[in-house]
């Protein structure tokens, strides 16, 4: 929320700087239920890991999974894709019972 300007933007997640081909990691083991391309976000990855969460993973290259593929914390899902700007990032998320949730509060800061 912008109280200057009394505006407010939502963002779905937040955008993670890191270097091209930096490896993206599952934060929690599940079953990859959607591989899609999004406009505006690259290849795009959703896990499913129970309980009504899910996370999304956007502007990932060189996927190493498939949909219906079952994935364990940790493991490598892609890399970060090269988008040729200034800086590289990967878009993450977490959605809990369809509501999108603030991924700052559950990932630790290296």
């Amino acid at each position: 929320k912008n109280k200057e300007l009394n505006t407010v933007t939502e963002s779905s997640g937040i955008d993670i700087e890191a270097k091209p081909g930096a490896p993206v990691e599952s934060v929690l083991d599940g079953m990859i239920t959607t591989i899609t391309y999004l406009r505006g976000y690259g290849n795009l990855i959703i896990i499913d890991h129970g309980s009504g969460y899910f996370t999304v993973y956007a502007n990932i290259e060189k996927i190493q999974y498939s949909e219906n593929e079952y994935v364990q914390q940790y493991s490598i899902l892609g890399y970060v894709a090269d988008s040729k700007d200034n800086y590289n990032k990967f878009h993450f998320e977490i959605w809990g019972n369809n509501i999108k949730l603030d991924p700052e509060k559950w990932l630790s800061k290296r």
